[in-house]
């Protein structure tokens, strides 16, 4: 039977209780004490035996009662849950995970996690001193929907591997299709996840949204090695997730307001970005494929930006303001 979240906290209680040498033979009232202390909700004799005979039975914890001091204790020197060993597959589950984690580090995503862990740590502490709950003084952005976060971790162990996989994928408004797919890489862009590797359909690599997968399964064909992959070089002209191959980079020019000058400067459209000039605007040059994305990010600057260069796409935003204009 899987253990819940409670009971393993009680389980770590109990274990500080049982290894704390400033107080020896803890009985059961006195922990008992301790973790209706530090959870905040009542807890009964029997469930407390319970969770004596859960930790054995889990832990192979050594607890005995001593009758002479009339409390528990650790036969066995040394012995603490929190040093005992992972099972085989908790490590290989743990390794992958930690390989995810350390790959987030920097991002939106990751500063998600590691707040929303200190609010479960610090926010149940403050909650308790001050008698206000953690969401009035603490709150966390978290995405509107995130999907195919599911897939994570299969396509990050093939990675790994080096195995490759039957998706199936279904692009906006198109009919299914399955992929023979080796993965390379996984990316997050504005909370949705990406795979990117090579697909036998296309016969080049792709990139696949997680949250338009609706199966993926061990493949029996074998993994295609692109020996030369790097996801520096394959996305260093792309301006978010979009690849385009077969086209060439262009040298694109924005003139921004003051107001948006510290704001740019501070936080790069792109990894490209040169500084032309800043007075009386500031100019930034970038050099990236002309896409979908390149063009919503511009038109979401509104006023404050203006496309110096290349012409076409200068053309583009022109057509695009005109016609969102007849909207009004």
């Amino acid at each position: 039977m899987p253990v819940n979240k409670n009971a393993l906290l009680r389980y770590r209680i109990i274990d500080g209780c049982l290894t704390n040498k400033s107080r020896r033979y803890p009985n059961a009232s006195f922990i008992i004490d301790k973790i209706e202390e530090q959870l905040g909700e009542p807890i009964s004799e029997s469930s407390f035996n319970k969770d004596i005979a859960r930790m054995k039975e889990i832990y192979s914890a050594p607890i005995k009662f001593d009758r002479l001091h009339g409390g528990y204790y650790y036969d066995q020197d040394g012995f603490s849950i929190k040093e005992f060993p992972l099972s085989n597959e908790e490590i290989e589950a743990l390794d992958y995970s930690t390989a995810l984690l350390h790959q987030l580090k920097g991002t939106r995503m990751f500063q998600q996690f590691e707040n929303a862990i200190n609010k479960v740590i610090e926010g149940y502490r403050i909650s308790k001193v001050i008698g206000m709950a953690e969401t009035q003084i603490i709150q966390v952005e978290e995405p509107v929907k995130m999907e195919g976060s599911q897939w994570l971790e299969v396509v990050l162990k093939a990675i790994v591997e080096k195995n490759a996989l039957s998706v199936t994928y279904q692009g906006y408004g198109r009919e299914a299709v399955a992929h023979g797919f080796s993965p390379y890489l996984l990316k997050e862009y504005r909370n949705r996840w990406y795979m990117i590797g090579y697909s036998q359909r296309k016969e080049n690599v792709i990139v696949l949204a997680l949250d338009r997968v609706k199966e993926i399964k061990p493949s029996k064909e074998k993994f295609k090695s692109q020996g030369n992959f790097s996801p520096a070089d394959f996305f260093r002209y792309s301006f978010g997730i979009t690849q385009v191959h077969g086209a060439q980079p262009e040298t694109v020019r924005l003139a921004f307001s003051p107001q948006e000058t510290p704001y740019i400067t501070s936080q790069p459209l792109h990894h490209s970005q040169k500084i032309i000039s800043e007075k009386p605007e500031l100019v930034v040059e970038l050099k990236v494929y002309i896409t979908a994305e390149l063009k919503m990010a511009i038109l979401s600057y509104g006023k404050e930006v203006k496309v110096l260069e290349p012409a076409s796409l200068r053309q583009e935003i022109s057509d695009a303001i005109r016609e969102m204009a007849k909207n009004y």
